[in-house]
């Protein structure tokens, strides 16, 4: 339920701005949900923040109005209620930009509840089958794009076969994964002999969710590539990003510490195909690996929203999130492509690099060597200072309450 100081502050904001529709942000707990409003802001959009928690970075970001609501992967019907009070109050057209799955699929499910509050680009009849990684195979398939080798089982029979079958190390993981990622706190169960693999399509399978098992493709954490896209008009590439990590923790499975801006044609075209064959309109993250024994470029998954490191392809020229919102105002936006030129510009987050470095014991030469150079660090900015302060402060202030805490 929106609080009276919100609402006062929200009518205060569209009185300010009549002409422009809202944009939402949907999770700003951190660096993708503070780029997002940030590029939103600087497109000229009212900026409306929504999390669950009090202290997500992006309420602390220069000119938004922060707007608390339930965490849809917990209480869905709360999260759409709150909005749908937003839609009300609102009263005309705004866009949303949800930054992790569980937002996605709950604003596109329950569309009608929440209008004119809408997600710039396509709708449910699109977007939900895309939300499962077993369509995004078939799509793959079905385009022309290679995949790692996958086993889709429906009864443990069928997992017993497969994981006879297949090479390891392998990867059990779920086809939609909201449930399970939300119980297990990991994206993928990790299998080095068919037990191992046998129990992890059980644990998926108890979770209500498909499981998929498939070899890992060889290769370290350089290998990940990642096309960002921005596509209207049934698939079409208006923007588009080329990069890869560099740097994941935990490894090879984990979320990015250190990507950077990198093209290669053959990811891109492949991002290209899908885009089309799927009719997609919105902004994308497609993931794929590098295969070594071949060099083909392996779909690993389909992202139907922003991803954590996308600030750097605003840095190289791809403002998906400006284009996205500007084109849905109906506004000419221009084809953008990040391009070679910009290959070496990396994306850090400081202060999370730095804890997470010496948490790891890893010697200072290895934790400085990512933050020398052309970076895009997605925190600190001198036009919007709070969340970067807040973000240094906690570096300093945490380790010395667990000291207080310890000596008593």
């Amino acid at each position: 339920m929106l609080d009276a100081a919100t609402t006062k502050r929200l009518r205060t904001v569209l009185a300010e701005r009549p002409d422009r529709p809202l944009g939402v942000v949907l999770d700003v707990g951190f660096t993708n949900g503070l780029a997002s409003a940030r590029s939103l802001r600087d497109a000229g959009a009212p900026v409306v923040v929504v999390d669950h928690r009090r202290g997500a970075l992006g309420f602390k970001s220069r000119g938004v109005t922060p707007v608390l609501a339930p965490d849809p992967a917990v209480d869905e019907a709360g999260f759409i209620g709150v909005l749908a009070e937003l839609a009300a109050l609102v009263g005309r057209p705004g866009y949303l930009f949800p930054t992790h799955d569980a937002h996605l699929v709950a604003v596109s499910k329950h569309a009608d509840r929440i209008t004119p509050l809408v997600l710039p680009g396509s709708d449910w009849d699109v977007i939900g089958p895309l939300m499962a990684k077993i369509p995004q195979l078939q799509l793959a398939e079905r385009a022309g794009v290679p995949i790692p080798r996958s086993f889709m089982p429906q009864t443990r029979a069928e997992a017993e076969a497969a994981a006879a079958q297949i090479p390891y190390p392998a990867i059990a993981k779920p086809s939609i994964g909201i449930v399970f990622k939300h119980a297990e706190k990991v994206q993928v169960l990790q299998a080095d002999r068919p037990e191992q693999l046998v129990d992890a399509f059980e644990r998926i399978n108890a979770t209500g969710d498909r499981a998929i098992f498939q070899e890992v493709i060889p290769g370290g954490d350089n290998a990940l590539w990642t096309v960002g896209s921005f596509s209207d008009d049934g698939g079409r590439a208006v923007g588009t990003f080329c990069g890869r990590k560099l740097v994941q923790r935990p490894p090879i499975f984990g979320t990015c510490r250190v990507g950077e801006a990198r093209w290669a044609d053959e990811p891109v075209a492949y991002a290209d195909q899908l885009l089309r064959t799927s009719g997609f309109d919105g902004i994308t993250q497609i993931e794929f690996k590098r295969d070594p024994r071949d060099g083909s470029y392996r779909l690993i998954e389909i992202n139907l929203r922003t991803w954590q490191w996308h600030s750097l392809a605003r840095r190289c020229g791809v403002d998906l999130v400006g284009m996205c919102y500007r084109a849905a105002c109906g506004e000419d936006v221009g084809r953008a492509i990040s391009g070679p030129r910009h290959d070496g510009r990396r994306w850090v987050a400081a202060v999370p690099h730095l804890k997470a470095g010496l948490a790891g014991r890893e010697g200072l030469r290895d934790i400085a060597r990512p933050l020398v150079g052309l970076i895009e660090e997605p925190v600190f900015s001198l036009r919007d200072p709070k969340p970067g302060a807040v973000q240094a402060a906690g570096l300093v202030v945490g380790p010395v309450k667990r000291r207080l805490r310890g000596r008593g």
